[in-house]
């Protein structure tokens, strides 16, 4: 992506017009205090019309004013995504106006499908100091800052606030006493947030659509899956940027489940829901689940053959690093698709109405409004019982096939009990557990199977070398395959075991 990435510890203060102040010498043995010449700065700041990405933590602006020039910044969450002293904060040069793609590509998933604007213009007169050690090395970096918020070219507010960040690698003890040393010359603490935050006002500090509340004592049926459903959502969209930032395959993974959870709990709570908005919503998601499984499946593909092929004797491993540069190059291919289907007015309005329907789902049944503890064991034994169906017609040597069809449906009754889980509490995450466990064995049976037929596929019209490593790589996804379906009795046997599910009428 290129631009520049940062970790912020910083601490804000407030302070008055008046306010002066204190003197810093001291606070580090031998250390000094430097002060650079004073900085105009003039800031605009970009989001939704509802402020979308700044109530989920999220900045987004291009500011002068100081080195290194016309630069835009985004302020992503680190962690979990929410407004904090620690703020992931990529930079790129440009001109005003002119939002770089990379940026806004990382802010889509927050904005939920809709356009950015122009939301606020603060300028500010920052002064600054930088305490130094013994040495001269910079360790932290005080702003004494004077905004002025505009609004329609005028100066509509103003406000003075101290902040204090410390740089790479600096204890965290040397902001608390430099926060000290400021509280006892007057300044304030605030909350930590922006500077746009306090510029907008009480529209910028309405919970964010995707926040999941507590669960009452008594919750009702529609309480319980409209918080599973805001959470699946949340965690496909907070982990967007982590897709287009493309530096961990968790990113990717992630998303996709996201997806594959909201698919799940629509089918699942569907006689709850709207039908004629719950199935194109759910055809929809498939869409982009495609878009991002293509991706994800490789990266799996990847990571287990990278390790095998590692494994080769020399004379073989010519052939390895071949079919690894060919599949390293179609990764980078449909993650250009990926960045292409999230960048379209199909994702944009998919998210808009995802969006739409997860903060109010539209309920249809009169069993929404009943007690959840009286609902949820119902709809959560239709899964499990469709899944006991489908093992009990298995013979002594299933097909491949017919083990995916059990994957998919331990899949959808762990999803189903995942989101029982805070009514229930114990009995549904040891059941959960179970199940992941079923799942780990068939999602490895089912990796199994892919790389075989991807090895299959590149042995043809291959180099000798290719298709000689290519049949040992695929020997070696036989034997995984037939260890899976080794395990297979025993896990299974495990997840729909009576004990686990006592919790169910």
């Amino acid at each position: 992506m290129g631009g520049t990435a940062t970790i912020e510890r910083e601490v804000k203060l407030s302070v008055w017009p008046g306010y002066a102040m204190p003197d810093l010498d001291g606070i580090i043995d031998e250390g000094s205090v430097s002060h650079g010449e004073e900085q105009h700065l003039d800031a605009a700041y970009y989001d939704t019309t509802d402020l979308r990405l700044l109530r989920r933590g999220v900045t987004f602006r291009f500011r002068r004013g100081e080195p290194p020039g016309e630069v835009w910044t985004a302020k992503l969450p680190s962690g979990t995504p929410a407004i904090g002293q620690a703020r992931r904060e990529i930079t790129l040069p440009g001109r005003a106006g002119t939002m770089p793609m990379a940026l806004v590509d990382l802010v889509r998933g927050w904005a939920l499908g809709a356009p950015l604007i122009q939301v606020a213009r603060l300028r500010t007169l920052r002064r600054q100091a930088t305490l130094n050690d013994a040495g001269g090395t910079p360790l932290a970096v005080l702003d004494d800052d004077e905004v002025s918020i505009l609004r329609g070219g005028r100066v509509a507010a103003r406000f003075r606030e101290l902040e204090v960040e410390l740089l790479d690698d600096v204890p965290d003890r040397l902001l608390r006493v430099l926060a000290e040393r400021l509280q006892a010359a007057g300044a304030q603490p605030v909350d930590q947030v922006p500077k746009l935050v306090r510029a907008l006002g009480p529209p910028a500090l309405v919970p964010w659509e995707l926040e999941v509340s507590p669960l009452g004592t008594r919750p009702t049926t529609a309480e319980v899956v409209r918080a599973g459903l805001l959470a699946a959502a949340a965690r496909l969209v907070d982990h967007v940027a982590a897709v287009v930032m493309d530096e961990d395959p968790e990113g990717v993974h992630q998303a996709r489940v996201g997806i594959r959870r909201l698919r799940s709990d629509l089918r699942t709570f569907a006689a709850l829901l709207d039908a004629g908005q719950a199935r194109p919503l759910r055809d929809e998601l498939r869409w982009l689940q495609d878009a991002l499984g293509k991706v994800r499946d490789l990266d799996v593909l990847l990571t287990h053959l990278r390790a095998e092929a590692s494994r080769l004797s020399r004379d073989d491993s010519s052939g390895g690093d071949e079919i690894l540069r060919h599949l390293v190059q179609e990764r980078a291919t449909v993650h250009a698709d990926l960045l292409d289907a999230l960048r379209s007015e199909r994702c944009a309005a998919l998210l808009d109405c995802l969006a739409a329907f997860v903060v109010l789902p539209p309920f249809a049944s009169a069993t929404a409004k009943r007690p959840a503890a009286d609902v949820m064991p119902v709809l959560v034994r239709r899964p499990l019982r469709r899944l006991r169906r489908e093992a009990d017609r298995l013979g002594p040597a299933p097909g491949d096939d017919e083990l995916h069809r059990v994957r998919i449906l331990a899949k959808r009754l762990r999803y189903a009990t995942d989101v029982s889980a805070p009514l229930v509490g114990k009995p549904a995450r040891r059941a959960a557990r179970v199940l992941a466990d079923l799942q780990d064995v068939l999602g490895d049976h089912n990796d199994a199977r892919v790389a075989l037929a991807r090895l299959r596929e590149l042995s043809r019209d291959a180099t000798p070398a290719v298709a000689w490593t290519s049949g040992i790589l695929a020997g070696l996804q036989v034997a995984r395959a037939a260890e899976c379906r080794a395990r297979f009795p025993s896990a299974y046997r495990s997840a729909v075991a009576k004990p686990s599910w006592t919790w169910l009428p």
